[in-house]
């Protein structure tokens, strides 16, 4: 039952409140302005401080948690790579697929943690274009949430990233075909993989220049690679994610099998049948049928996890980083004080 885990998880965390709180010192004999009292003193301030900064920290989750609810009944996927990854390109072309069977498409904008939405497609370019976290909602299920670039120059939108990553319920991973798979980047996705979200690695523009001759002149024209060398591009991606989760002690069945597609050579060609299996289209909407699922396992247990989240990242992680040391500190001080007295005797 998701509500009595809840309501589990929020009673042991005002058990370690209290705990925290009920910890005596007895610095009757102590002079005011000794070392030891005044460690004592900044050891008990810091424990009512943080103990303040856990339910204001939940609150700021809060908007992760609306944006979540306002798409309750559909699966959500963060879009996340380096802004030249082609993120905005893919999630439009999708959104031309969709909408060309019939189904309904919504782009939207995230401002000031409320959801806007809107009729324009969401922009392209080879530079940071998305200031903002959008998004489009592909028919009744899928919603895709594009953000602002990994390495993005502009720290607002890294912090923004960050804030409404917990809302997605699987990453698809982008990364151009000129540099596929760079797997420092898993680095940045760790908090969402030790999360237990699916994570399927997307190279994107698989195509290339080669020469061709059109009217009896030679020319460069652009094609989609080779399946040969998606393949190897594609295995080569695979292990080395695999490598790296195991170094990082992460699940490496998160995990999915990568697709190459080429979102250019997809529209160069109309978009027709055809040209969308070479285009590596096919390949992903197989792909994506198949995340949907493990998508929806977590999706039922998401209010869970984002209180769980909360408790290991502000409540125990601020703990050992921030009270810890203040009571080691304190301790090393008594150990010294008691050795001190020893000597004296």
């Amino acid at each position: 039952d998701l509500h009595s885990i809840l309501d589990q998880m929020q009673q042991w965390r005002n058990d370690f409140a209290i705990a925290l709180t009920s910890i005596e010192f007895k610095v009757e004999a102590l002079q005011t302005t000794s070392a030891l009292a005044e460690q004592i003193t900044l050891l008990k301030r810091q424990i009512a401080e943080q103990i303040q900064l856990w339910e204001i920290k939940w609150t700021e989750l809060s908007a992760t948690q609306s944006l979540a609810d306002a798409f309750g009944d559909k699966v959500m996927l963060l879009v996340f790579g380096k802004f030249n990854a082609g993120k905005s390109s893919l999630c439009n072309l999708l959104a031309e697929c969709f909408r060309t069977q019939g189904q309904v498409v919504r782009y939207f904008y995230v401002q000031n943690e409320q959801i806007h939405y809107k009729d324009m497609l969401l922009r392209e370019g080879a530079t940071e274009t998305t200031a903002q976290l959008q998004g489009v909602c592909l028919g009744e299920r899928l919603v895709l949430l594009d953000t602002p670039g990994l390495h993005s120059a502009t720290a607002e939108n890294t912090a923004l990233t960050q804030r409404f990553i917990d809302s997605a319920d699987g990453v698809l991973w982008l990364s151009s075909s000129t540099s596929p798979g760079q797997v420092q980047e898993l680095h940045t996705l760790a908090r969402e993989l030790k999360r237990h979200k699916p994570l399927f690695p997307i190279i994107t523009r698989s195509d290339q220049i080669e020469e061709d001759e059109v009217d009896g002149e030679i020319c460069t024209v652009l094609c989609n690679k080779h399946p040969s060398q998606r393949a190897l591009q594609e295995a080569d991606v695979y292990a080395r994610a695999q490598d790296k989760l195991r170094e990082m002690a992460l699940d490496v069945q998160l995990l999915k099998q990568p697709v190459s597609v080429s979102t250019q050579m997809a529209r160069q060609t109309g978009m027709d049948e055809q040209a969308m299996i070479e285009a590596g289209f096919e390949c992903l909407f197989t792909a994506l049928l198949q995340m949907i699922e493990p998508a929806l396992h977590y999706k039922q247990r998401k209010p869970a996890e984002i209180f769980l989240h909360h408790l290991q990242e502000q409540v125990l992680e601020t703990f050992i980083q921030e009270i810890v040391p203040l009571s080691d500190q304190l301790q090393a001080t008594l150990n010294h004080a008691q050795t001190a007295l020893q000597q004296q005797h």
